[in-house]
C-alpha cells in the first residue's frame, strides 16, 4: 500500500482508534501515534500526497529512538514544511515580550517542556534515504510546532533542555 491509497479508505477522522485498527485490518504496520499523526491526520493534505504519496508503506519500519539535540541541527530545509519549522524557530525570539507562550500557551505542554525540556508526543521523521536523500539524515514529517519550538528554544536559551529527545524514525525495512 502506498501513502497515496490511505485515502481511499474510509478512514474516520472523529475515531482514531477506529481507524488506526483499519488501517491494522489493512496490513499497515506502524505505532498507534504514527499512524495517526500521519497516516490519519495527513493523508488527503496535497504537500504531503506530493512528498509521500509514492511511499510504500509495508518497506517502513519504524521506531521510537532518541535523538541529541544537536541532531535536528541537520534538518535545515529537510522537512514536509520548512518555511514553517523556520517560522515557529524563530517566534522565541519574542521570548522577552511573550513570555513562556512562545513555548506553548497551553499549560501541561508548557509544564512539560519546563519540567522535562522536551516535548509530550515525539514526532515524526523518515531516514532521508527513504526519499532519495542521505541516509540518517533526520526529514521531518510530523511535529514542526515541536521541532520548531526545541530549536527556537536551544537557539535563544529560553529553558534548559534534555540532552536527548524522543523521535519516531521511518526507516526501509532490510532487504527493500
Amino acid at each position: 500500500m502506498k501513502y497515496k491509497d490511505l485515502s481511499e479508505i474510509a478512514l474516520d477522522s472523529y475515531s482514531t482508534e477506529k481507524s488506526i485498527e483499519l488501517l491494522k485490518q489493512h496490513g499497515v504496520s506502524a505505532p498507534d501515534s504514527v499512524i495517526e499523526q500521519f497516516y490519519i491526520d495527513h493523508n488527503s493534505n496535497s504537500r504531503f500526497l506530493e512528498l509521500y504519496g509514492e511511499l510504500s508503506l509495508h518497506d517502513l519500519k519504524w521506531e521510537l529512538v532518541e535523538f541529541d539535540t544537536t541532531k535536528f541541527l541537520q534538518i535545515g530545509s529537510n522537512a514536509s514544511f520548512p518555511d514553517f519549522l523556520e517560522e515557529v524557530t524563530e517566534d522565541a525570539s519574542h521570548f522577552e515580550d511573550v513570555g513562556e507562550a512562545v513555548i506553548d500557551c497551553r499549560e501541561v505542554v508548557l509544564n512539560h517542556w519546563k519540567k522535562h525540556g522536551t516535548w509530550l508526543i515525539p514526532p515524526i521523521f523518515l531516514d532521508a534515504n527513504v526519499l532519495g536523500g542521505k541516509s540518517c539524515i533526520p526529514h521531518l514529517v510530523e511535529g514542526h510546532s515541536r521541532v520548531g519550538c526545541l530549536l527556537g528554544i536551544q537557539k535563544y536559551r529560553i529553558i534548559p533542555l534534555a540532552e536527548k529527545h524522543k523521535v519516531y524514525w521511518g526507516s526501509f525495512r532490510k532487504g527493500t
